[in-house]
């Protein structure tokens, strides 16, 4: 008669092993998984010339300015993405913008681009 198999989950993370059933019948019961240690709190005082950090001083944000683009330039509200007109729909409210990072043409709605 074969060996029977079983499936081991007391490994970490999502890993499980098949193993003989005679091995985890033999695992004894005092074989616990170790309590958690938990940090001693410090004994000994901190010397005398030693100081706690101090919390940084907050900034304020960065400033973002955006120039004006060049002429028969956009920017992509969404992303700030340049790029360069190629056509205007006037009808349909879109354009055929030429992006200047990717190379790729795409059509695009009017109102998610911008002049700055």
């Amino acid at each position: 008669m074969g060996k029977t198999w079983v499936l081991d989950t007391e490994t970490k993370g999502t890993g499980a092993n098949m193993v003989p059933l005679e091995k985890v019948q033999k695992k004894p019961a005092s074989e616990e998984k170790p309590a958690a240690r938990r940090r001693k709190a410090p004994t000994e005082a901190a010397p005398a010339g030693a100081e706690r950090r101090r919390p940084r001083p907050k900034r304020a944000p960065a400033e973002k300015t955006s120039t004006e683009l060049p002429a028969g330039h956009v920017r992509k509200r969404a992303t700030g993405e340049i790029g360069r007109v190629e056509a205007v729909d006037p009808k349909a409210g879109t354009a055929r913008v030429r992006w200047l990072k990717r190379g790729a043409s795409s059509t695009v709605r009017l109102s998610e681009l911008s002049r700055r």
